[in-house]
């Protein structure tokens, strides 16, 4: 299996991007709700707010942070209880199983146009990690030795919105150091409704057990109705 697909299927069976997309969301609208143009807010303040938000409501979803319960009381939430910070020299990451995700807010509609040499050291260290088949690789970019977990594989999530009209843009993929000139992504894929589906997370939450026992009585049942004519019926179980 190729290791875009075996790790789109492994985040989205956990509903790791579905949280993704939660968050996301509630940064984008809580940071267009408190700032505005016409106020005075400059593309630095929105790209300032959209990061420092979005790191805020990760933890949120993956109750992380300030966000963490009580640890007398543990995490019920399935989901949230595999996920861990895990920053990589400062820039906030998150973790589930092997795979780390760190973030990358890119010009809306531009995401294939990012170049990681031109990014900050942490991203083009990240954009570097061995690819099979990738030849780039192999030449020096004077970045020095990589250094980092051995087993974890670092994607980035990529996040963009515009105001008016609201729209919003998120990809997870795995970023390609692209000083060749050649595409910024090993592979890259849109967190959207389509390609997400129905929210995993929903059937991760622990069932309710009922309130009676097997071996009681059947629940209490009362059912009201009206006969042709307007006679009114009723069928009730004993108590």
């Amino acid at each position: 299996m190729s290791e875009d697909r075996e790790a789109w299927d492994t985040l989205l069976e956990a509903g790791f991007l579905h949280a993704l997309r939660e968050a996301h969301t509630e940064a984008t609208l809580a940071v267009f709700g408190a700032m505005s143009r016409a106020a005075g807010f400059k593309e630095r303040s929105f790209g300032t707010g959209a990061f420092d938000v979005l790191e805020t409501q990760l933890d949120r979803v993956f109750h992380l942070g300030d966000f963490a319960p009580d640890p007398a009381e543990g995490d019920e939430d399935p989901l949230a209880a595999m996920v861990t910070r895990h920053d990589l020299n400062g820039s906030p990451g998150w973790r589930y199983g092997r795979y780390r995700i760190l973030l990358k807010r890119h010009r809306f509609g531009a995401v294939r146009a990012i170049r990681w040499d031109r990014e900050s050291f942490t991203k083009q260290v990240v954009a570097r990690q061995e690819f099979p088949d990738d030849p780039q690789l192999s030449l020096d970019f004077g970045l020095g030795p990589v250094h980092d977990t051995d087993d974890v594989v670092t994607l980035v999530l990529a996040h963009s919105a515009t105001e008016e009209p609201l729209e919003m843009e998120l990809f997870v993929g795995r970023p390609r150091l692209n000083a060749d000139g050649g595409p910024a992504w090993h592979w890259l894929r849109q967190l959207t409704d389509d390609t997400l589906g129905a929210d995993r997370r929903r059937r991760l939450v622990p069932s309710t057990l009922p309130l009676w026992a097997d071996d009681e009585a059947d629940v209490p049942l009362r059912l009201h109705g009206r006969r042709a004519g307007g006679a009114e019926t009723s069928i009730e179980t004993a108590q």
